[in-house]
């Protein structure tokens, strides 16, 4: 069930992926207005250490500001490595300048929520990059994307150029990065204008051809770029298989002839027809499939204090029961166990992953310094890791 969509929206996500084409879904859920905001902006901005010549750049006019040239060593402003200067940056931003942070997921908690719920939507990779612009000027010509783009706008409004060519599924290689004027004498006419609003989403598919201007100061949106799976990537998943190969190994010793080309040709498919039609690879194909998106994670510092300090058997330790007692064995040593312990041995090795917390859950009716002393005696043992 997804947390920003609902089933309808969903739905037609789904039809304009499949069909390739561009849809504005005008907001319907008031949380998708809450992913980012010029507040949050400012704040996240503000966190200076974070940002460097990677992820955070400037644009106007369609040019790429050098990060040079508003950079700063930190040292009066307790930065503790080079990042951009407040002072200049909001002083090209005055001029109007465009502000572009990259790779944002993990950011803030509603950019991963939203990113978790578009790779559950359509069991893609995700990357997300927020775009602030003034009013009237544009940081980027007509182009395409390598990836598919749902683009949330957050703040002020923008109107986006629908151009009406397209790149058949361009992939993130130097033979689509072309130079910015022939992007310009590629995208043909404009056939749709969309006026973005917060909280609204423009779905764009790899390949279409598009750009955005900002009809008022302040518009910012963020682009959730989509990147799925490509037999181009199982080429790359198979890769250790073509290395255990003889044949893709040997060496080409000789050729005389173009029928010696084409016997080699012959060979390399035979081989990879042996390759590819592995019954027992299937499997991990459709495996590779499934897990494809990233597995988007973050900290619960809050469940860690909750449960408390944490203990794990050792791997090499058993118990055992004979007559009536317990023994602690590994491969050399069998202890017996006090008969004070023996509810609390039997638990624990149950479970394997135990804190003080479980424990007295489990058994009220035994002593903190009872639970304590066998901890300690666990830890002194070498028995807990």
């Amino acid at each position: 069930m997804s947390n920003y969509f609902s089933n309808n929206q969903i739905d037609l996500l789904a039809k304009a992926k499949s069909e390739k084409k561009y849809i504005h879904l005008k907001n319907e859920n008031e949380s998708l207005k809450k992913v980012m905001n010029i507040k949050s902006l400012n704040k996240l901005i503000s966190m200076h250490n974070c940002w460097d010549n990677k992820n955070f750049a400037l644009v106007l006019n369609k040019n790429t500001i050098p990060f040079t040239a508003f950079f700063t060593k930190g040292d009066t402003l307790g930065f503790a490595k080079t990042a951009p200067d407040p002072i200049k940056v909001e002083n090209y931003l005055r001029k109007g300048a465009s502000l572009v942070l990259n790779d944002l997921i993990y950011f803030s908690n509603e950019i991963e929520k939203l990113a978790s719920d578009l790779q559950s939507i359509t069991n893609g990779r995700c990357q997300a990059n927020l775009y602030f612009s003034m009013q009237s000027h544009q940081a980027f010509a007509p182009h395409f994307d390598t990836h598919d783009v749902f683009a949330l706008h957050c703040e002020g409004e923008k109107i986006w150029n629908i151009y009406e060519n397209f790149e058949k599924d361009p992939i993130n290689h130097p033979i689509y990065k072309q130079e910015l004027n022939d992007k310009t004498e590629k995208p043909g006419k404009i056939i749709d204008q969309v006026l973005l609003k917060p909280g609204d989403l423009l779905y764009l598919p790899r390949g279409q051809f598009h750009d955005a201007l900002a009809s008022k100061n302040g518009a910012m949106h963020i682009a959730f770029g989509i990147t799925y799976l490509k037999p181009i990537d199982i080429f790359q998943y198979y890769y250790d298989q073509l290395i255990i190969n003889d044949f893709f190994r040997s060496d080409i010793r000789q050729i005389n002839s173009t029928d010696d080309i084409k016997n080699i040709h012959t060979e390399i498919t035979s081989q990879l027809n042996k390759i590819f039609n592995n019954e027992k690879l299937y499997e991990h194909s459709l495996n590779y499939f499934k897990e494809w998106p990233y597995k988007l994670t973050g900290y619960d510092i809050e469940k860690i204090i909750n449960h408390g300090v944490q203990y794990e058997i050792a791997k090499n330790i058993t118990i055992t029961e004979e007559e009536k007692k317990i023994f602690i064995v590994n491969e050399k040593h069998k202890v017996p166990v006090p008969e004070k312990f023996f509810q609390i041995i039997k638990f624990v090795f149950e479970k394997r992953i135990v804190s003080y917390k479980s424990i007295k859950s489990e058994f009220n009716n035994i002593s903190d310094d009872i639970i304590n002393e066998f901890i300690d005696a666990m830890k002194n043992m070498k028995i807990f890791i």
